[in-house]
């Protein structure tokens, strides 16, 4: 299997309009699921898989959310950061790169490895509409222990009526997209510009996005955002879009939106602040935010 990255869009890679999570399911492999390493994280036994040299499959039944929960295993004196990667091929076709770089977690430990120590989890998120599907992790590159990984599958309700807009605390001048005679108002985000919100909670965080199209961009186009709440990484989410054929961006008549993609996040009890920024270099997303 190619390691390059295809962005090319995929049905099975958009995300849906559901939002809030009804539970979170542990995915086991197809095949080696006694090859499994136990974490111990604050008193809590998690199941986790080694990303060997064969990988690991998984057969998925969707609709669903399916998130990638990873950590890379380092010698006890080990105290830095650490990198570390891993391969997603989706039904054999499409293959994503991801690639974190996290810090030791003192608080973890290893049943099996005692010697070894854990960086943060890196978590990445991925949609799979109706129908069964193929999900084959493959090993990084340049490593010198295997990635441990948790996959986990989540399902979803529709989001309540009694939603909110929050405006992101520093920001450019709005954009307005029209729809249909009406008229939405969205904020510029990239990786040069990134957004922060104050949420309070407990509550759920919706954030509605659209990719900014230009004329040299293709039909279809993938981005990612990453979302973190003060130096916590929340995760890193995947989507695949295309050009919207029944709005517009007024003032703006060069671009054009992309069909809307949305995600969501817990906000803890308190005040919150979340960033927000667009992971690909000279990409824009216009997003909006909605608290329920």
């Amino acid at each position: 299997m190619s390691r390059i990255v295809y962005y090319k869009l995929v049905a099975f890679v958009f995300l849906f309009t559901f939002d809030a999570f009804l539970y979170a399911k542990l995915l086991r492999p197809s095949k080696d699921r006694d090859q499994k390493e136990i974490l111990v994280i604050n008193s809590k036994r998690r199941v986790y898989y080694p990303i060997k040299q064969k990988g690991i499959t998984y057969q998925i039944n969707g609709p669903t959310r399916i998130e990638f929960i990873s950590r890379y295993p380092v010698l006890r004196k080990k105290k830095n950061s650490h990198s570390f990667n891993y391969i997603i091929v989706l039904n054999k076709k499409d293959t994503i790169n991801v690639n974190h770089r996290y810090e030791v977690q003192s608080s973890v430990r290893s049943i099996q490895h005692p010697k070894h120590r854990y960086t943060y989890s890196g978590n990445y998120f991925i949609n799979l509409p109706k129908g069964n599907h193929t999900v084959e992790v493959l090993q990084g590159d340049n490593l010198k222990y295997p990635v441990l990984l948790r996959l986990l599958s989540k399902e979803f309700e529709t989001p309540k009526k009694n939603q909110k807009t929050i405006t992101p605390m520093i920001h450019k001048s709005s954009v307005d997209i029209e729809l249909d005679g009406k008229q939405l108002q969205y904020f510029e985000c990239s990786k040069n510009i990134p957004l922060q919100v104050e949420a309070s909670g407990p509550k759920t965080l919706r954030i509605i996005s659209r990719l900014m199209f230009s004329e040299k961009m293709g039909s279809q186009e993938s981005y990612r955002i990453h979302v973190k709440s003060g130096i916590k990484v929340i995760g890193t989410y995947f989507f695949n879009t295309e050009r919207s054929g029944i709005s517009k961006i007024e003032g703006k008549s060069d671009k054009v939106p992309g069909k809307w993609r949305s995600c969501e996040l817990k906000v803890p009890k308190g005040k919150n602040n979340f960033s927000i920024e667009v992971f690909d270099e000279g990409k824009t997303v216009l997003t909006r935010f909605m608290l329920y």
